[in-house]
């Protein structure tokens, strides 16, 4: 039974969390979300920051998730990871919570806002990181720091779909996967 309360929690905490932010979010507007009592969710969370970092867990679970299912074992590395990184973009741009937090770090400054995403791409840059050095191990990379390289492939791929869209125009995905292998991969991730 605690299990589908936690589970309740949970849930009615993202709703919280992506209609207000961190911020604005309380253990009250949670336990009204859920429908309970305000000391059922202090038996399950300490806090309103444990709370949070369970509803982060459950964000950085469904991102493993999405970068793996890009990967195809028919396609070579640069094109999986060109391919992982847009699908986790996408998912970016179209997850609630995600997009409240990039606002609220950006708009008030919210330490906890931008803390939560750091530890999002954190967990990108390590699965990136991880492909790479399968890569290196079936000899089909070269490169010497895995970990450097995939920060620079990470915030490359971020700066020319976003950054580059602010400034000028939208480029589609399969402009962007050209691109980025013709300029950055080509060299740093060939098979």
């Amino acid at each position: 039974m605690l299990a589908n309360k936690k589970e309740m929690i949970l849930e009615a905490a993202g709703q919280s969390f992506s209609m207000f932010g961190y911020k604005g979010t309380t253990i009250d507007q949670v336990a009204k979300l859920a429908n309970i009592g305000k000391g059922t969710i202090y038996t399950a969370f300490k806090s309103k920051e444990e709370l949070f970092e369970a509803v982060l867990n459950q964000i950085i679970i469904e991102v493993k998730d999405v970068f793996e299912r890009a990967f195809l074992d028919s396609r070579s590395m640069d094109d999986n990871i060109s391919h992982a990184l847009h699908d986790l973009l996408e998912f970016r741009q179209q997850h609630v919570l995600l997009n409240k937090l990039t606002q609220e770090a950006s708009a008030i400054r919210s330490i906890p806002a931008k803390n939560a995403l750091t530890e999002v791409e954190k967990v990108i840059i390590e699965s990136i990181t991880q492909q790479i050095k399968r890569g290196i191990e079936h000899g089909k990379v070269k490169v010497s720091d895995p970990k450097l390289t995939a920060f620079m492939v990470y915030k490359s791929y971020m700066a020319l779909a976003i950054e580059f869209t602010e400034m000028f125009e939208p480029i589609d995905k399969q402009k962007i996967i050209k691109l980025f292998k013709s300029h950055l991969t080509k060299g740093l991730l060939s098979d």
